[in-house]
This record gives C-alpha cells, structure tokens and sequence, in this order.
C-alpha cells in the first residue's frame, strides 16, 4: 500500500460480483464452468504468483483511493472534517451529524452512532442519507437525540491502520470535541457491505466501546460459510465483557444476499445469552436503497432501542411461526411489514406464497389438478435464502412444516358466495390431506375506494361491497370451522372512524388539467389512490383503488400478527417509514379491536 499526495493506491479484486471484498483469502473472478486448457494453465500461472506474495490481494488491479471528501450532501446539522491520521500516516476526512437541539442545551451529552461505509464509498457516501434517517426518527419521536459520525474507511474492511485511525484516532476526538456520552452504553455501531461486516468486527474486537452492532448486507466471510472466520475465537474471548455491556447485535440480509451470513457467530452468542437479532428481507438483493426502503425503520428502532438502554426489547425472537398463503396480490400487500412487526414482538415468521397476481380460488384449484396430473406444473416460487424454486401447490403444503395456511378469494369476487365454491372446498381438501397439522385461516379482503370505477359498474357502495365480503367470507368459515383474519374488517373500521374518512375525489383538484407530479388530496386513504404513472414518454395520472398503501400494509399485517401469534398489536413499536406521525398508534388500536372482537364472536 502506497500513498500519493493524500490518495492511497490499494490492490483491488478484478471482480463481477456486486459484494465487497476484504481480501482474507484467494480471490479470482468468476468464469464459467466450462474452461479451456488455456484458462486452466492462466490460472495456475496466477496460483503460482500469488503463492510468492504476502496477500493474495496483490492480485488485484490498482484502484486510486480519495481519502479527504468534503463534497457532502447539504444536510442541516452536516458538517465535514479533517482528521492528521498519525495510524495512517495522512489526512483522512469525516463527517459529523449534531441533531437539531444540539446547540440549545450545552449540559446535555448525546449518544454516538457511527456508520461505516461500503467497499467504493467514502466518508460522503452515505451521511447525507443516514444522517436523515436520524433526524426523521428523532422527529417523530422513534429515536434518541443522537450524534451521527461518518469515517472513510477506504477499502480496508476496517482492518490495519484504518481500525486503528477509527479507535484509537476519531473516537477520542469525538468525544474530546463534541457533547459526547463518551462510555459504552453512549456508542453504536452500523454499517451497509463492508461496513456492516466492519461494524460487526469492531463491536466484538473492542468491546469496552460498543453497546451494539446493526449490519445491513454484511457477512463474517464473502468466500465460504463464515466457520473459520478470526472472529469466531475472538467472540468467545469478548463474550463477558459484550454482555456486561449489555451488547446487542442486528444483522439484515436480503434473502438473495447471503442471508446465513453471521449464523456461525450467532452460535457462539446464543449460550452467552448475547442478543444476536437475525432478519432477512424478501426479494431483496446486495442494494443499499432496497435495504433503506425496506429496513430502515427495523436498523432505527433497534439502535434507538440499544442506546436508550431497553436491552430486553433486543433479544432474539423467542418462538417461529409458519404459514402458507394461498391468494394473490392481497395475500402480498397484508405480508409486506409482517416480517418486521413479527421480529418486533419477538417472533420470527416464515412466510411461504403461493400467490399470483389477480388469481381466483378457480384458478388455484385448477392449477392444483393440473400439477396433480402434470409434474411440470409449477406455478409458485418459493423463495429460502438465496434460493428460488419453483412448486406446485401440492409441493409447497409438503414443504414446511407449516402453522397455518390462508386462503382467499380474488376482489373483485370477494362478496359473491357463489363464485367460491367448488373451488375452495378443493383446496381445502388438498390443504387438510397435506398440511394436517396446519390450521386454517380465511383472509377477509377489504372492499375498494368510494371512486372505483367497479363500485360505479356495479352499482355498489363501499358499505355495500364490505357487507358481501364479510357474508361470504363468514359462510365460508362456518363450513370448513376456520378462524378469519378479519383484514376487511379492520379498513371498514378505519374508514368509518370519526375524521378518518377519505373524501374523494378532491373537490379542490383539476382533473381535466392535471399537473405533474401534483396529486389529489387523499388523506386517510388505505389504498394506493392517484398516482403518476411515468413509464411512458409522458407522466399520466391514474389510480389504483384496489392495492393498499402504507399504511394499509402495515395495518393487515398488524391484524395477520394478531391472529398468527395471539399477540397483542398494540405492543408493537415498529412502524413503517411513510406512515402518518401519530397514526401509528391509531391503526395498531384498530388491529387489536377487530382481532379480539373476532376472537370474542368465534369463543362464543
């Protein structure tokens, strides 16, 4: 490693893959399987090179290193500076977060967050983006007044000179400069890539500094499972002082991201009883942005949670629960936070989907007899870990060891009785020779927005169309002795709550001009509504009355919580970014009021 004029030219992996790398071992690019002669005798040339070099990262090309960025994003409370790097041997820039009432108490100590960068970034990367995170959470309430700081940890994987520039260099100074809670319980650790791996290596390297470690995409080891990871022994080693700190660990992982990436490590943290909180996001690949959208709020509320002190809330989920969904998009919009809302309450929920879009229970029954005289038939994806599969239904109930397993109708059939039968007598009979030990449950859809061309087709209310669903669905409960998940109930209650009704359309909006990106006003709405469709030439303004929005996401997955695990939603703490400051407390109430008023109907 050499340094020119402030610039660190490092050894980079020719490599096509999207993960970073910290170098520990051999690494070649990936070819295909099939090589020639002459592929094989070039890489036993390299072999042979490699075996004269102190790393194997002298294989790689050189990649220029920019070491001071003061090009930032124009964050309020954002500033860069620049550290004389003694470990480094040159100046290396970093950024500082102070939050809003920073400046107005000058007795107050703030806790510090510390988020390390990805393989590529600097100490500009990410700080704008986090930073915001942070102060949307102090905002509304979800997260501590805290310091954010953002080192440059060029290519390092936070290793050598650049681990000793962030502990024994910046942490100091920090707290020497800034209003700090300069102890263990006052730090926190976060990172995306090589930075969630290097937030997971200094936490248990330095324990005396950290009270957690959050990781997003990070792994103990790109090249292998992880077991013989240096880590490993030097987790035993810090397993008393980690949890005399009270330590905590949160690692997320896309399901196509190496989702088993830290299990080795959380065998060695489980019998020391150190939380280790393992979550791993659908569809969901090596992306920082699909980690934000997806993740952010579970990384916030784990952090806040850590350096307030409610070590309890961290532990690892205490019981699983399984089920399979048998429906289509509406199955997908009530799944969409359960996952988060589940590891809230301490409960880790595999969620199989034998969904597809728009599909009616004729079509899965038909599909079902089609696989029963087809092998090839296979309609569904399975998705575990990196894994993709493709099954039939008959093959996905014999996968698991399932819990439960939902059914339901397509919308637009979801008040007429007629429409369900034979079909669902069917897939019940399917469901209860494969799956015998799962219960069943009816998925009660919801009725669309007042201003849903249907409704308009048909003649019909919302009230009216609401009033079919819950007869059809209640017929259907009542011949097969199944428990509803009363999602359809729970958006009537909303919309018909005092203050919470939808006005539409907006009286106020030109919809013979409409102008982009201006949307009708659509306050209180559950469903997606108006949006700009922009995939053409030209943004056209259109409206989806059917689909739920955030907030009618986050509210079927409170109620399929509920009547999943028999826990009470109005514990949950987890909300979704998007969600309406102070609603959040309001929809887990309405959650909680049908699951039981449900519960009570069904004991009686």
């Amino acid at each position: 490693m050499t340094s020119r004029n402030g610039q660190t030219v490092l050894p980079i992996l020719a490599d096509t893959d999207s993960y970073d790398r910290n170098c520990s071992g051999m690494c070649f690019r990936r070819t295909n399987r099939k090589r020639t002669v002459r592929h094989i005798t070039f890489l036993i040339v390299l072999l042979l090179a490699a075996s004269s070099l102190p790393d194997a990262c002298a294989q790689r090309s050189q990649r220029k290193i920019s070491w001071v960025n003061p090009k930032i994003a124009n964050v309020k409370g954002l500033e860069h500076k620049v550290l004389a790097s003694k470990s480094l041997g040159h100046d290396v820039g970093y950024a500082v977060w102070t939050p809003p009432k920073y400046d107005a108490d000058e007795e107050v100590r703030y806790p510090v967050v510390y988020f390390l960068h990805g393989a590529g970034g600097t100490e500009a990367s990410d700080s704008g983006g986090f930073s915001s995170l942070v102060a949307s959470g102090i905002r509304n309430g979800a997260f501590p007044e805290a310091i954010c700081v953002f080192p440059n940890g060029g290519m390092s994987g936070y290793r050598g000179e650049v681990e000793s520039m962030i502990i024994d260099e910046l942490i100091p100074l920090i707290d020497r400069d800034y209003r700090t809670k300069a102890e263990a319980s006052g730090r926190a650790l976060a990172g995306f890539s090589m930075g969630g791996a290097g937030s997971v290596r200094l936490s248990i390297l330095h324990p005396e500094l950290f009270c957690a470690a959050g990781s997003w995409g990070g792994a103990l080891s790109w090249r292998g499972s992880g077991e013989d990871s240096p880590l490993l022994p030097a987790a035993r080693t810090s397993a008393k002082k980690l949890k005399s700190n009270k330590f905590a660990l949160l690692t997320i992982n896309g399901d196509q991201d190496r989702p088993e990436a830290f299990a080795p490590l959380n065998k060695i943290l489980k019998p020391h009883e150190i939380p280790h909180k393992v979550v791993t996001l659908d569809d969901t690949k090596h992306n920082l942005g699909h980690y934000y959208e997806r993740s952010a709020d579970t990384m916030l509320a784990f952090l806040a949670k850590q350096l307030r002190g409610d070590n309890a809330a961290a532990t690892a989920p205490k019981r699983t629960v399984r089920v399979l969904t048998i429906g289509n998009s509406f199955a997908g919009n009530a799944r969409k936070y359960l996952k988060q809302i589940a590891a809230d309450g301490g409960v880790d929920m595999v969620i199989g989907t034998a969904n597809l879009g728009g599909c009616t229970l004729e079509r899965h029954a038909a599909l079902a007899k089609q696989s029963a005289t087809d092998p090839a038939n296979k309609p569904y994806t399975r998705v575990v870990g990196s894994k993709r599969s493709k099954l039939s239904l008959q093959e996905y109930l014999v996968a698991d060891e399932w819990d439960y397993v939902t059914v339901q109708q397509m919308s637009a059939l979801s008040f007429k009785p007629e429409t369900y039968h034979p079909h669902i007598d069917e897939l019940v009979a399917i469901i209860r020779e494969l799956a015998p030990n799962a219960e069943l449950l009816i998925h009660e859809t919801w009725a669309y927005r007042p201003d849903s061309d249907l409704l308009k087709k048909w003649g019909m209310t919302q009230a009216e169309m609401h009033a079919g669903i819950v007869n059809a669905y209640g017929r259907v409960a009542k011949k097969f002795d199944a428990k509803f998940i009363p999602v359809g109930s729970a958006f009537n209650k909303y919309r018909t709550t005092e203050g919470r009704r939808v006005v539409v359309p907006d009286p106020g909006y030109d919809f013979d001009n409409p102008v982009h990106p201006q949307l009708p006003d659509q306050s209180n709405s559950l469903v997606v509504g108006w949006y700009w469709d922009t995939k053409g030439e030209q943004p056209k303004l259109r409206i989806d009355f059917k689909h739920a929005n955030i907030a009618g996401c986050y509210l079927a997955g409170l109620v399929w919580y509920e009547a999943l695990t028999g826990n009470d939603a109005r514990q949950i703490e987890y909300t979704p970014r998007g969600i309406k400051e102070g609603d959040e407390s309001f929809l887990r109430e309405v959650a909680h009021s049908v699951s039981f008023s449900r519960h009570s109907e069904q004991a009686n």
